[in-house]
């Protein structure tokens, strides 16, 4: 929607990284130059680090469109398995025929064969591991002595790429292997204040935006609290920035992200007819005003004085009606005492406002749900993940909330139809921050592979939420950051 009403070429904050649109600032263009100054010289190992979100992949992804042509760029992505798989990969990325293999095949000695062969061709090779802390420590120490094994004639560098976790294990290796220098790279940091206002302008300015635009729709005040939401988090940035350019074109936020970023007004809809709230109104103006009461009951008693006579006349077929049954012993019976003409109005409205209330009618979907009670179920079956019993499950964050309406925010969100029918499969944490933050997992999975399977085919109002997949633990420590 707001593609049209900015009349933008491009979604200017995509979930997928996008080399086309590559910030240059906040030194990702320094460190982009920097890695392909360290693939030319020939460096074996170089290793690139940041935080969930801080843009790590968009950055190996241009220094490889970067590079020459004569340079060959293998990618593994989330390398979970043993260092002979990892060496196999390697092997049939390039070029290594898997039929020709054996159970006890040395892939090792493939390996270098098919690096021979491409320097022969004036070819070389840059294996770029990607999630490169999960690598188990035997299988990074086995990979840091192929790297570091002294066959100069062999031209390929190794770029690790992962989550500060990634120091933490190389420097547990490099005390029992010592040769390997683990420090040799790159610290990906958050963006500042001032480098989220130029992000969010440069993203935009790609996209088409005029700086009117900008300015109206991102003031200090919106780009303020982009900041204090996301902490320079470049991937929380820009599902804030997505929001806030969704809310600003549409008749209703989906959800208040944000503190200070208000929808743009919009006429009140009508409320429901219903009459009920007719009928009462009725009673309202009758009960105050005794003259177009006894105006009114003087009318209806016209009509009566009327049909009388008019039906008098003619010969009654109706059989006389049955006396009314005698009082049993003990009960008793009594007229109505007399009142006003108004106090008649009165009691005739009240039966018919009554008479109208009971009536059944049929519930609007999610009339009756009680959101903050659903927000505290959910609350409660999350606890579990606090206590470690879902260590090492994976899942997806769907959505943070960071605002002073989070918790109503939250609430209103479970009791809507399509929320509501997946309730169970959501997993919410409130996190003590300023302001509030609730953040919204979806689903339990044993592997990363399933939780992207599961991302892939969500259904479009959650995909649109930019939903990524995450290991428990890292989702348990943003409550904690």
């Amino acid at each position: 929607m707001y593609l049209e009403h900015f009349h933008l070429t491009h979604p200017p904050f995509p979930e997928e990284p996008d080399p086309d649109v590559f910030f240059p600032g906040a030194r990702r263009e320094e460190i982009c130059q920097s890695l392909i100054l360290d693939v030319l010289a020939g460096k074996r190992l170089v290793k690139l680090t940041g935080r969930e979100g801080s843009g790590k992949t968009l950055l190996w992804r241009m220094m490889a469109e970067r590079l020459p042509s004569e340079y060959e760029v293998i990618f593994l992505d989330n390398p979970a398995g043993t260092f002979d798989e990892l060496v196999r990969l390697l092997c049939l990325d390039l070029g290594m025929d898997p039929r020709g293999t054996e159970p006890d095949t040395d892939y090792i000695e493939v390996l270098y064969r098919l690096l021979a062969r491409k320097k022969a061709e004036q070819g070389k090779v840059v294996l770029i591991v990607d999630q490169a802390e999960k690598l188990h420590l035997a299988t990074l120490e086995r990979l840091l002595v192929l790297v570091a094994d002294d066959q100069e004639e062999l031209e390929w560098t190794t770029i690790l790429v992962g989550r500060p976790g990634l120091d933490e294990h190389l420097e547990q290796i490099s005390v029992f292997r010592a040769t390997i220098d683990v420090h040799a790279g790159y610290v990906l940091d958050e963006l500042t204040e001032s480098e989220t206002r130029h992000y969010l302008r440069f993203c935009l300015d790609a996209a088409g935006m005029r700086r009117a635009q900008f300015e109206d729709v991102f003031t200090d005040a919106v780009i303020a609290d982009i900041f204090d939401a996301a902490r320079g988090n470049v991937r929380l940035t820009n599902a804030c920035a997505e929001e806030v350019l969704q809310d600003s074109c549409a008749d209703r936020s989906f959800m208040v992200l944000l503190d200070g970023v208000e929808p743009e007004e919009q006429e009140e809809e009508a409320p429901p007819f219903r009459w009920e709230h007719r009928v009462l109104e009725l009673y309202e103006l009758l009960r105050y005003n005794k003259f177009i009461s006894g105006a009114l009951v003087g009318a209806v008693a016209a009509v009566l004085i009327v049909g009388f006579l008019l039906t008098g006349n003619s010969k009654d077929t109706t059989p006389p009606a049955e006396p009314p049954a005698a009082a049993m012993p003990g009960e008793t019976t009594a007229s109505a005492p007399p009142h006003s003409t108004a106090d008649s109005a009165d009691a005739a409205v009240e039966v018919s406002a009554s008479t109208a209330t009971t009536s059944p009618r049929a519930a609007a979907p999610g009339e009756e749900r009680d959101g903050d009670k659903l927000l505290r179920e959910r609350l409660a079956a999350s606890a579990s993940w606090l206590t470690g019993m879902q260590q090492g499950k994976y899942t997806i964050q769907l959505m943070m909330l960071a605002s002073n309406q989070a918790k109503a925010s939250m609430a209103a969100i479970l009791a809507e139809d399509d929320f509501f029918r997946i309730r169970e499969q959501l997993f919410i944490f409130r996190k003590r921050s300023n302001p509030p933050t609730i953040l919204v997992f979806y689903g339990l999975y044993d592997n990363l592979d399933a939780a992207r399977e599961a991302r892939n085919n969500m259904p479009v109002f959650l995909r649109k939420h930019h939903p990524y997949p995450l290991a428990v633990d890292d989702a348990m420590k943003k409550l904690s950051n």
